[in-house]
């Protein structure tokens, strides 16, 4: 008998040593949000998985898993430390030999910005479960929240009536003799392009395709700089991030094309980003929101370093939706280079519009 029991506690010893000492080797960790770009307050999946490729088990993990500080999730509050800079989710679970863990969780985020899914920290108990071993997983996922949507009745009438003023220019403007070419009606033409010569000779709707002068094309500028970095300008910046989504939603809208130039800098794993080519559609509306939604308050360049670049890039008869927290008496040089190259007179978005309709609103 006295045999038999040393013969189990040696077993029983081997056995603790082993498993303090590779409790999680071959364990491995991920995570993924199941999307990465979204509205404010948008629901979202964080799929979480811990894998254990070895034969033998795991008869107790604790997962620790860092998340953004201000994410909103569909958990227990038991599970959930809030910090001042993060948030960390706690799962307590076994795995047997060559078992998946898998875990989903909804969430949301209210604010905008990048947000970091960092790292995960994973406690592998032993044997006995007297001790844990301990094993660090960086984790490089984010989530990028574009600006909020606007619905302000002063900033629609404003880029409405701009956008019209622009179009009856175009229409005073175009000259048969700078056709350069046609191309397929779209419906979207007015019924004086079309070429009905062309027509004929193809067997379907044909328009005359102008020099690109002529085309309504806009440029939008956004500044960010402002003389001092308060809470108050930080403010005025988002406002102001919200103003360039409704003109681009309203450019979207009105099947106007357009281009992006800011000077502001970005969060995350992006790289840089100051301009966006012209164009239209779904993936050129969400690359200017993405880079929104990553955008700071952290100028590049001073505002008139931004409009000199824009000026020296423009062709003539492009026409500026400037956004801006304030409206610099040093940028007036170059304003009025803009101006001068100019289909029209430039657009100058602030955030006073955005105050004021929310104030008409609240009375």
């Amino acid at each position: 008998m006295a045999v038999f029991l040393i013969f189990l506690a040696i077993i029983l010893f081997l056995v603790e040593k082993y498993s303090l000492q590779y409790a999680l080797h071959r364990v491995y960790y991920g995570c993924e949000p199941s999307q990465h770009l979204i509205d404010p307050d948008e629901s979202f999946t964080i799929t979480s998985v811990v894998e254990n490729q070895k034969k033998m088990m795991v008869p107790f993990v604790r997962m620790v898993e860092n998340f953004p500080a201000d994410i909103q999730l569909d958990l227990d509050k038991s599970a959930v430390y809030r910090g001042n800079n993060e948030v960390q989710v706690t799962s307590r679970f076994y795995l047997m030999p060559n078992q998946v863990f898998t875990r989903q969780v909804d969430a949301k985020i209210p604010q905008r910005g990048c947000h970091y899914f960092r790292q995960a920290v994973l406690y592998g108990g032993d044997f006995l479960g007297m001790k844990e071993n301990v094993q660090y997983y960086n984790n490089h996922q984010e989530v990028v929240v574009m600006p909020k949507s606007v619905d302000c009745p002063a900033l629609n009438k404003t880029l409405g009536d701009y956008l019209g003023d622009l179009s009856v220019n175009r229409f005073i403007l175009e000259d048969p003799v700078l056709t350069i070419g046609f191309r397929e009606y779209t419906g979207r033409e007015p019924m004086r392009a079309i070429s009905w010569t062309q027509t004929s000779r193809f067997g379907k709707m044909m328009v005359k395709n102008y020099d690109h002068t002529l085309d309504l094309s806009i440029t939008i500028l956004l500044n960010v700089k402002t003389p001092y970095r308060t809470d108050e300008s930080e403010a005025l910046v988002e406002d102001c991030f919200r103003l360039v989504r409704a003109a681009c939603e309203t450019l979207e809208d009105k099947q106007v094309k357009y281009n992006f130039s800011t000077n502001a800098s970005i969060a995350g794993f992006a790289g840089s980003w100051s301009e966006i080519g012209e164009g239209l559609g779904g993936n050129h509306f969400l690359t200017v929101m993405e880079g929104l939604g990553r955008a700071t308050s952290i100028a590049t360049e001073t505002f008139a370093t931004t409009l000199d670049r824009a000026y020296h890039k423009a062709e003539s008869g492009r026409s500026f939706i400037i956004v801006t927290p304030q409206i610099d008496d040093d940028w007036q040089p170059e304003l009025q280079k803009l101006q001068e190259i100019s289909a029209a007179p430039l657009c100058i978005l602030t955030p006073d519009m955005l105050t004021h309709d929310e104030e008409v609103a609240s009375v």
